[in-house]
């Protein structure tokens, strides 16, 4: 049943704030009142980003006056786990309990470390499998944004996540489309691909974004990421093509084609989530594609993908259901409506209108919530106990006898329960070591495949013409550091000539004692390979770049599919902790093996989960 009242909603985006208010209206909502607010930072002001957060917070509650409120938040889809889990047919009541076993294995981190919540979806076919989208979060992180709202105020509703909040949105918005659509959220770190394909659902992130366009602009120009940002919001556009630059200014026209680069990365992704969509999942091809989020306002960014995707593309307006109320700037509305997708969600959800019901739990609401479920429990327990207060004044009033039956049938029912709790604890504790068992044969079957895991990422997202990796060696108790591939050596678990049937090697002892009494761990994986040199260009800068590009933006670990253990901030920003170039012969007589059309490089990926080597356990 739906649910009109007052409702807030806040957004915490990558690079933005947002807040609405909106009020019953009719049988519906009216948008009474909105702002944003812009949180830009450098990626080396990265450490500051909260404090930015609860200042645009504190903003928006004094302009929009809603201090004391209950709120809906909602949190951007690059913080949040997104995996989509088959499930053999059970019954309702084990569902929960399933998904919950299903965490464990899908979520890179503790199960006591995360905030989960999950939906079941549609299949569109009886298959007798269930499908199930889980939705998880760091609980740090987590409560460190609830944190931020309720200092300001605000007490937390529900949180829910951008790509299932925008979702919702669009299914009240547009309840006509029937056939497969699909819906680019451009926003500042990724952009959310979201399928609606009569009925089904289905979601991918990629990072060819607003900030992938800055920094795209910050290279070529030479400038600092605010600066660029501010040259794309203010002088940007997309080239078309054909002429379509020939009256620009030569900068302009410049930033133009820089941009339309960045934007055929971001068509190149969706077109490949389109096929991985329909070829895994066997969904229908999308008959047409909604554009929102803060890049969807770039000049020309709608006719460059309508033509890139070979389908019609429209700007998605979140608000259709929505009246609009007497104080709202309807002029700025029409530009700020692209990014209103997620809290005019949270409306919705809250609500119970929505599609998606997910609610990630903050350990402060988790803590309030069972706090008032323990209440009508309290009430029924002074019940009962006023019932056996009065059961025990009528039984004063019996003969002596009728009260020792009682007291003797009593006891015999008590031993008989006893007796049942005493084998059902023993149960647990057969269960409990069984599943000790099952969890630590998981564990080893997974030590199997993880060089399989590791290769998988890396076959799938380094595949280019311009480069080729020659060698992929484990490094046993590797820490960060420049690299120097005389040094790897040291680190190495494979020789490079087998010796007596075996490749394995134990590394050699450092000068660090703490080092060598750790136990040995595959903690970094060493790459080296060849890129072809551009003799037009002296410095081959342009194809460092592409290997560079490659590991950056392809296998950083905010990507919740990669292994590896680094953020593209930190290449950027060190990137000889991480890879290393060899001159030509010419420029470098150490490297005379190289030919001078080659260049060699070395690479060292840093692991999020170090890959035991129990052969070599001391």
């Amino acid at each position: 049943m739906s649910d009109f009242k007052t409702t807030v909603a806040l957004e915490i985006g990558a690079q933005s704030v947002t807040m609405a208010v909106f009020v019953p209206a009719g049988k519906g909502f009216s948008l009474s009142r909105y702002a944003r607010r812009d949180v830009l930072l450098d990626p080396v002001e990265e450490g500051m980003r909260m404090d930015y957060v609860s200042n645009a917070i504190a903003e928006l509650v004094e302009e929009l006056k809603v201090r004391g409120s209950e709120v809906h938040n909602v949190v951007s889809g690059q913080q949040v786990f997104m995996r989509f889990i088959k499930l053999p047919a059970l019954d309702m009541d084990d569902l929960a309990e399933q998904v919950g076993y299903e965490a464990q294995q899908h979520i890179p981190f503790p199960i006591e470390d995360i905030v989960y919540s999950y939906q079941e979806l549609s299949s569109g076919a009886d298959s007798g499998e269930r499908e199930v989208l889980l939705v998880a979060i760091k609980k740090d992180v987590l409560d460190n944004l609830n944190t931020q709202v309720e200092s300001n105020g605000l007490s937390t509703t529900s949180v829910d996540c951008s790509i299932t909040s925008l979702f919702n949105a669009y299914r009240v918005s547009y309840p006509g489309d029937t056939q497969s659509v699909v819906i680019l959220d451009i926003g500042a770190k990724t952009t959310d691909i979201i399928f609606s394909d009569n009925g089904r659902f289905f979601t991918r992130s990629v990072t060819a974004a607003g900030s992938f366009i800055t920094n795209s602009i910050a290279r070529e120009f030479g400038l600092s990421f605010r600066d660029a940002e501010k040259l794309k919001v203010e002088r940007g556009q997309v080239s078309l093509g054909n002429g379509h630059t020939d009256a620009m200014s030569a900068e302009d026209a410049s930033l133009a084609t820089v941009i339309r680069t960045s934007m055929g990365r971001l068509s190149s992704e969706v077109q490949r989530t389109i096929n991985h969509y329909r070829a895994q999942y066997k969904g229908n091809t999308p008959v047409k594609a909604y554009i929102c989020g803060g890049g969807a306002r770039m000049p020309f960014a709608q006719e460059f993908l309508q033509t890139a995707l070979n389908i019609p593309v429209e700007f998605l307006n979140p608000l259709v259901p929505f009246s609009i109320g007497k104080k709202v700037d309807t002029a700025a509305l029409e530009m700020d409506a692209l990014c209103l997708g997620p809290v005019a969600g949270a409306a919705v959800t809250g609500a119970k209108f929505g599609e998606f019901n997910i609610d990630l739990v903050p350990t402060s609401v988790g803590k309030e919530r069972a706090e008032k479920q323990l209440v009508p429990w309290v009430i029924a327990a002074g019940v009962i106990a006023l019932a056996g207060a009065a059961v025990f004044a009528y039984g004063a009033q019996k003969d002596a006898e009728d009260v020792e039956k009682l007291i003797s049938s009593v006891s015999g029912e008590h031993k008989k329960l006893m007796k049942v709790q005493s084998e059902i604890e023993d149960l647990q504790s057969d269960y409990d070591r069984d599943v000790r068992s099952i969890e630590k044969i998981a564990s080893k079957l997974d030590e199997r495949f993880s060089y399989a895991k590791l290769l998988a990422p890396l076959a799938e997202k380094t595949v280019s013409y311009k480069y080729w990796v020659k060698e992929f060696a484990p490094l046993v108790n590797y820490d960060v550091q420049a690299v120097d591939p005389q040094k790897i050596a040291q680190y190495r678990l494979l020789k490079d000539k087998p010796v007596r049937g075996t490749a394995v090697q134990r590394p050699k002892d450092s000068e660090d004692p703490e080092r060598n009494r750790k136990d040995p761990m595959v903690t970094a994986i060493y790459l080296s390979g060849y890129t072809v040199r551009d003799p037009r260009i002296e410095s081959s800068t342009e194809h460092q770049n592409v290997v560079r590009n490659a590991i950056a933006e392809r296998l950083h670990a905010t990507d919740p599919d990669s292994p590896f253990n680094f953020t593209k901030e930190q290449l950027d920003n060190n990137v000889r902790l991480y890879i290393q170039f060899e001159l030509p012969a010419k420029d470098n007589r150490s490297a005379s093996s190289v030919p001078d059309y080659l260049q060699r490089f070395h690479v060292v990926l840093p692991l999020k989960q170090p890959i035991p080597v129990p052969e070599l356990a001391r």
